[in-house]
Order: structure tokens, then C-alpha cells, then sequence
């Protein structure tokens, strides 16, 4: 195999990729504040506590934006997912990228309880960003957007 089949992921890493990915930008939204609290619950993921979106078309599109992705990272064709916040002139104000790379080269299978351990520690972290917990207006957009290889 070459280096860069090695880091297409298979069926089930690509899964969990979308999974980690809804629940994480889910989690930035929150933490944005541009939706009220009452939006969101609160649900374990990885045995963490996160936020979900309450608000059915947050939740709607933050999920579908997310899970057409499924196939493109599953095919490697996903190299980096944004998180951009624009202001009410749609300005950027800030963006968030994720950048997907899944080495494989130890197997075609990753155990799906490492993988989430391994991805957990962002939740972890998030509180406690910098960047994070300032929060922006309340008439901010979010949208996310992909980067193909």
C-alpha cells in the first residue's frame, strides 16, 4: 500500500469521524453563544458530557452538513472541514478547521473505542480554549465548509 491509501478511512473510522465531527462543531456553536442555552441538552459522548443542538434546524444542519461528508471520508477525498462564523455583514469573524488524516498503516481497522478516546480530548479541551470561550454576537452565522485533496 501506499502512504496515501494508508490514510483513507475505512467504513467504520469514517463513521466515527462524522459522529466525532457533528458532536464537536455542535460543542463549538455552543460554546460561540450565538444560539440561547436553551438550544441545546446536554448528552454523553465518549463518556464526556457535551451539548447537542435542541433547536431541530440547528441540529438539521449541522447534520446533514456533517453526514454528506460520510462518503468523501471514507474515499480520503476530505482533507480539512471549517467551522466559519460570519457577522450580521457577512464579514468572517472566525473559523475553525479540522484537519482529517487517519493513519492506517498498523491495520485497516481502527478499534472504534481507541479512535473515540483518541478524539475525546478535544472535548476536554474545548472548555478551556481561549479562542473558545470568547463569545460572539448573537446575530453571527456559522457555516461549515470542506477542503478536497
Amino acid at each position: 500500500m501506499d502512504r496515501k491509501d494508508n490514510q483513507y478511512p475505512q467504513g467504520e473510522t469514517a463513521r466515527i469521524l462524522v459522529e466525532f465531527l457533528e458532536v464537536a462543531i455542535t460543542s463549538i456553536v455552543f460554546l460561540k453563544g450565538i444560539y440561547p442555552p436553551g438550544d441545546f441538552e446536554r448528552r454523553k459522548y465518549a463518556n464526556l458530557v457535551v451539548h447537542s443542538a435542541r433547536h431541530p434546524e440547528l441540529r438539521d444542519y449541522i447534520h446533514s452538513a456533517v453526514s454528506g461528508l460520510h462518503p468523501f471520508i471514507q474515499k480520503g477525498l476530505v482533507e480539512r472541514v471549517a467551522v466559519i462564523f460570519f457577522n450580521s455583514d457577512s464579514i468572517l469573524v472566525e473559523r475553525f478547521m479540522f484537519k482529517l488524516t487517519v493513519n492506517q498503516s498498523y491495520g485497516l481497522r481502527v478499534e472504534e473505542a481507541d479512535l473515540k478516546f483518541s478524539l475525546r480530548s478535544l472535548f476536554i479541551e474545548l472548555p478551556f480554549s481561549e479562542s473558545l470561550t470568547r463569545v460572539l454576537p448573537q446575530e453571527a452565522a456559522v457555516i461549515c465548509k470542506t477542503s478536497k485533496r
